[in-house]
């Protein structure tokens, strides 16, 4: 007996038809190209990490524990792979790069912060106020 074929369905991903395997016709979502799999593969594990927030916890010291019985992996395994450790660089200067600009976000909210606190003072501008502080150090220090 021959099975039906399923009817074409699009791509989310890539806009295309596709013919979905017989037996996931109902479920599947993407084509079988590989960008479109992993743009797939991506988004449903960031859906299961959502609604599972604690899945990893607790790894780490596994981990540790592994390559304590393995002195030396990490090195080799670098070695061998030299376009791991490309991709791995690239991505930690991205999310330095990242981190840098949140942090510059945060100091330029607090000095604008402390410039309004200043220009509430009564009577008295910025300059002046900035110049009264410097004053006091100077004199602090000054003995």
């Amino acid at each position: 007996m021959k099975h039906p074929v399923p009817a074409q369905n699009r791509c989310q991903y890539c806009g295309e038809y596709y013919t979905p395997y017989i037996r996931t016709a109902s479920v599947q979502k993407s084509c079988g190209k590989v960008a479109c799999r992993k743009k797939h593969k991506r988004e449903i594990h960031k859906l299961w990490i959502s609604r599972n927030p604690n899945c990893y916890r607790g790894w780490y010291g596994k981990v540790k524990k592994w390559l304590a019985a393995h002195p030396g992996y990490l090195k080799r395994y670098r070695a061998a792979h030299p376009e791991y450790v490309h991709k791995d660089n690239a991505g930690h200067r991205r999310r330095k790069q990242k981190m840098k600009r949140f942090r510059a976000d945060i100091r330029d909210g607090l000095l604008r912060r402390r410039i309004m606190k200043i220009q509430t003072l009564k009577g008295a501008d910025i300059q002046e106020t900035l110049n009264l502080k410097v004053d006091g150090i100077i004199g602090i220090m000054g003995g």
